[in-house]
């Protein structure tokens, strides 16, 4: 296979096999191009759109943010984390954070305690907010498809962007 990374290019397109969509944010399109790609290659329909909370749209229910761990624990020592992940809450039922890496990294940073990461990992299951774990970009966007797909062939559900709730 001179140049080429994949077999998929080479295999046979399934006929009548229903493709899921999966909506993603511009932002985190532009920094996860593999993921794209991987998407692509599953067989995935792609929106790509700004979107005002999370990162990849799977269904009326589901929202997903990606955090790599080094993302994961910045955003925590940064205090928005929460934030982030409660506003998404508010406008998708399952709410998701998917972490994306070797999660026992987090041992290396000096800044912040181990405790700490399971401390807020504890607090975001326990108001809710579902965590996935992935090693690399292709576990991520294997997820990423094979959930689109039990949403929407499946359960039946579309992928739809929830307006931000106003504060009054």
């Amino acid at each position: 296979m001179s140049g080429s990374d994949t077999l998929l290019p080479f295999l046979r397109e399934e006929k009548g096999v229903e493709k899921p969509t999966i909506i993603i944010d511009s932002r985190e399109a532009s920094t996860a191009p593999k993921i794209l790609k991987a998407l692509k290659e599953l067989g995935a329909i792609m929106e790509i759109k700004t979107l005002e909370k999370g990162d990849y749209i799977i269904s009326d229910e589901c929202a997903l943010e990606r955090k790599t761990v080094h993302d994961f624990v910045y955003t925590l020592t940064r205090r928005y984390l929460f934030e982030q992940l409660f506003l998404l809450k508010d406008a998708y039922p399952k709410p998701f954070i998917l972490i994306e890496g070797y999660f026992p990294i987090v041992y290396k940073f000096s800044r912040i305690k181990p405790s700490s990461v399971w401390g807020a990992m504890f607090a975001l299951a326990k108001n809710g907010v579902n965590m996935i774990q992935t090693t690399n970009y292709k576990e991520t966007a294997d997820f990423l498809y094979t959930s689109a797909k039990q949403e929407q062939i499946v359960e039946k559900r579309i992928p739809v962007v929830h307006p931000m709730k106003k504060i009054d």
